[in-house]
């Protein structure tokens, strides 16, 4: 029991930085896509960082999780819905200019650190875990952290070679 709560505290800690980081890192770029991205990866974080701190909470034994607690951890949303809202959120800021483009894969290789680190260390979490509701939980969060990884990768890569990625996504055929 002590593995697991020092585990969560980690991955409270884990969260607290993802999400300071992908919240100032938009701040600073004028990147539409990749403000659009690094904003709603925040958000993501926000969330996760809040149901750890529950699921810390009754670890802790300082706040009883409800028995259908587990009901609610989900991964969510899936990555389409997060790309769409990372698109919806692009076409309102548009008008920004563009900064460098070494700049931003900078950060995004350090988001992409950052989420492997995560997706790492909950599924150790989850695999060692005896407790029902830590693997559940924890396998969760692992698979959304690789989810996040995911979508790093598409948009780095629609943000450095963008004819490529639609070639890939929308697997055009080449006429000549």
């Amino acid at each position: 029991m002590n593995d697991l709560i020092a585990n969560t505290k980690l991955a409270i800690e884990l969260e607290k930085k993802g999400y300071d980081f992908y919240s100032q890192t938009a701040a600073k770029t004028n990147n539409p896509l990749a403000v659009s991205t690094l904003t709603s990866l925040a958000e993501r974080e926000l969330e996760h960082l809040n149901r750890i701190k529950e699921f810390y909470q009754n670890l802790s034994g300082e706040k009883k999780l409800p028995g259908d607690w587990l009901k609610g951890v989900v991964v969510s949303p899936t990555k389409e819905q997060l790309l769409k809202n990372i698109l919806l959120k692009l076409k309102k800021s548009l008008k920004k200019k563009f900064e460098t483009q070494a700049d931003i894969n900078a950060a995004y290789k350090i988001a992409e650190g950052l989420e492997r680190d995560s997706y790492n260390l909950y599924n150790k979490i989850a695999k060692a875990s005896h407790d029902k509701i830590a693997k559940k939980f924890f396998a969760a969060l692992a698979q959304e952290e690789n989810e996040h990884y995911s979508i790093l990768e598409e948009t780095l890569q629609y943000l450095n070679n963008p004819g490529d990625w639609f070639k890939k996504e929308e697997r055009w055929i080449v006429e000549g």
